[in-house]
């Protein structure tokens, strides 16, 4: 059976229908790094990044942590703090909660 990749706007996509492709890697590892951790405004979404913060801080030593807030859960990040996380992060961890 083949991978199915599931949208979080509701849609299902299977390997081959449409188009996809992951994001270009452009480091290896997070030394360093500025990461970007982004809540989407659910209960604890916030307290899951603040612990995954602490991890990528003690074991994968990453320079520096942005915390953002998106503005609503139920909608998609607007393009202008996407384009700002962009320019500001390395990388960036995005969580929900409940």
């Amino acid at each position: 059976m083949g991978s199915v990749l599931v949208d979080p706007t509701g849609g299902l996509r299977r390997p081959g229908a449409g188009t996809f492709s992951l994001a270009p890697r452009r480091a290896r590892d997070l030394k360093g790094a500025t990461v970007g951790l982004l809540a989407n405004t659910k209960f604890n979404s916030d307290t899951l990044l603040d612990a995954i913060g602490e991890l990528l801080l003690e074991h994968h030593e990453v320079g520096r942590l942005v915390m953002e807030r998106k503005p609503y859960f139920g909608r998609p990040l607007p393009e202008e703090m996407a384009a700002d996380l962009a320019s500001r992060c390395d990388a960036v961890i995005t969580a929900i909660g409940d």
